[in-house]
């Protein structure tokens, strides 16, 4: 299809989003200090956060509000409003040299995804950014959404991430969203992970409410479980949060220490002709030894990523 990338990437193993800070397009107050903030992605919302009456006022500062978020190295992403009046104004507002990508909520169909990759593909061509550059991070907020989840996350090369939002999807269902009723989303989150995965995207979310950011420990329990689920970052509207959430959401010392005796024992293993040996009292083999690379991996992306915005950052102090 026109303006899909040639190569098929595994975000999961190539893109650090740990954190994806959501910031108010029409706040300066936010946006002069986001870049400041560590937080692998900032997203310049139009949608949620912006009154009805802003909306199409706010588009005309993002293109200048790009650079401006992200020159401390963050990847900038725009929300968007997903209606009939407002996507269109919305993505050829956000589409500009230097933005990552577009957050798209309420999605429910491949056939949408089809729908805005054109639009992004002549935007791409007519602002000379290369075609194929500019992702697709979806928002899974209603039960049509989810039962169409695998086909949305095939529909483009394009999708990076998959997110359930909690908030619209509970109500969407007609469930009261409390700590009595989370457990409700159980299943769809694994069922995200499980298709995230199989997809090569990157599964994003929390184990909890994305609204719950003033209760410091909840949110980062919230989080150690999402991470020990299969996920790989989270937003947050808060910027306190982001710490939180690139912590929880890497391999903590004591994994990395693990990953690397692990290593060590199974290679002492295969020099010896051995596709199994015990470690921990426990017998290991392959899968434990490529989940255990995997790790290390892992944490050298992160590396290079936290090298960068801190060299950015310190640019900015000069």
């Amino acid at each position: 299809m026109e303006g899909r990338s040639v190569k098929l990437l595994n975000y999961t193993q190539e893109v650090v989003r740990r954190s994806r800070l959501i910031v108010p397009a029409n706040s300066p107050k936010f946006l002069d200090k986001a870049y400041a903030r560590n937080a692998d992605a900032i997203v310049l919302d139009l949608e949620d956060s912006v009154p009805q009456a802003e909306k199409v006022p706010t588009r005309q500062t993002i293109r200048a509000s790009i650079p401006l978020v992200g020159k401390g190295a963050s990847d900038v992403m725009v929300r968007v409003n997903h209606t009939s009046e407002l996507l269109r104004g919305d993505v050829e507002a956000a589409i500009w040299p230097g933005v990552y990508g577009i957050v798209f909520p309420k999605v429910e169909s491949a056939a949408e995804i089809h729908e805005i990759e054109k639009l992004i593909a002549e935007l791409e061509q007519q602002r000379n950014i290369p075609v194929g550059t500019i992702k697709i991070s979806v928002l899974i907020e209603s039960g049509t959404g989810y039962l169409n989840m695998n086909e949305i996350a095939k529909a483009s090369e394009r999708v990076d991430s998959l997110t359930i939002g909690n908030e619209d999807f509970l109500s969407d269902l007609g469930i009261v969203a409390n700590e009595h009723t989370y457990h409700a989303l159980l299943v769809p989150r694994i069922q995200l992970v499980i298709t995230a995965r199989a997809n090569q995207k990157i599964p994003m979310g929390l184990i909890g409410s994305l609204a719950n950011y003033n209760d410091a420990n909840a949110f980062e329990q919230s989080a150690i479980l999402a991470y020990q689920h299969g996920y790989l970052g989270a937003s947050c509207i808060n910027p306190r949060n982001v710490d939180t959430l690139n912590q929880c959401f890497s391999p903590s010392s004591a994994e990395l220490l693990r990953a690397e005796r692990l290593i060590v024992a199974f290679d002492a293993a295969l020099a010896e002709g051995k596709g199994a040996t015990t470690f921990e009292g426990k017998m290991i083999d392959y899968v434990h030894y490529e989940k255990a690379k995997k790790i290390i991996t892992r944490q050298e992306l992160i590396n290079k990523v936290e090298r960068k915005k801190q060299q950015a950052r310190e640019a900015q102090q000069r």
